[in-house]
């Protein structure tokens, strides 16, 4: 049993399916690509007794990494080797054969069908490389929500009136004794509705431009409520704290 397993362990597939762990070629440093390619295809014509004075060097060499990093930039360095090692044990339904020449179109030859054996391969057994793990980010609520309320603390200290204090979402915290009654919340509305709208009017008379102060009175009417719902928070929270934290 333990024969069977280490068979299948160097088949074909079974390297096939490694080679998805690697870096691609694109994502891999220069010269470390030009120094593999180079070895890997220098092996392979050795291998295939390609003789010493045909030996591809210099500008063939350069021009197979070059097209290389071109065409097949997707694949991974492991790959290349793998192509050729297929190719010489007559994996793919034609071997292609050297006749003691190497350049950049026989290479391409055996990547090319290395691509489409991966390609009928990765169909039928649903192979695919796996995404890259994102980092997972664990953000530190309560120092953010310490370092927002200090911030506020400040603002609330420097005499910043308390309706442009952006703290509404600290609402939730506020406890029911610093909270309006009814009637006080809807005093409060009013008096920044009015504030707000008097604001917004001084604005319209400095708009001569037409569409733009159609536009201004769209934006206006589809938040103006939600604006003086903020202002309303907003002066709650700073009384709260300036009552609890401050004043103390």
């Amino acid at each position: 049993m333990k024969v069977v397993e280490n068979k299948e362990k160097w088949s074909p597939l079974e390297i096939l399916k490694r080679t998805y762990d690697y870096p691609i070629i694109k994502d891999c440093e220069k010269n470390d690509v030009l120094n593999q390619i180079e070895s890997f295809v220098c092996a392979d014509a050795t291998l295939r007794g390609v003789k010493d004075e045909n030996m591809p060097q210099g500008e063939l060499l350069d021009d197979i990494s070059e097209m290389i990093r071109l065409r097949f930039w997707k694949l991974s360095l492991e790959e290349i080797e793998l192509a050729l090692k297929l190719n010489r044990y007559g994996i793919y339904e034609e071997k292609s054969e050297h006749y003691q020449f190497i350049n950049a179109e026989l290479i391409s030859e055996i990547l090319n069908k290395y691509c489409k054996w991966k390609f009928k391969k990765a169909n039928e057994h649903n192979l695919s490389r796996t995404p890259e793990r994102q980092i997972e980010v664990k953000p530190d609520l309560e120092k953010i929500e310490k370092e927002f309320l200090e911030t506020i603390l400040r603002e609330i200290k420097a005499n910043k009136k308390y309706r442009y204090i952006d703290c509404h979402l600290l609402l939730k915290d506020v406890p029911n004794r610093f909270k309006p009654t009814k009637k006080q919340y809807e005093l409060l509305f009013e008096q920044e509705s009015n504030f707000l709208k008097l604001q917004n009017n001084k604005k319209l008379e400095d708009k001569s431009d037409r569409l733009k102060l159609k536009k201004l009175i769209q934006n206006q009417n589809s938040s103006f409520e939600v604006l003086v719902k903020q202002r309303v928070y907003n002066i709650i929270v700073c009384n709260w704290l300036y009552n609890t934290k401050i004043k103390q």
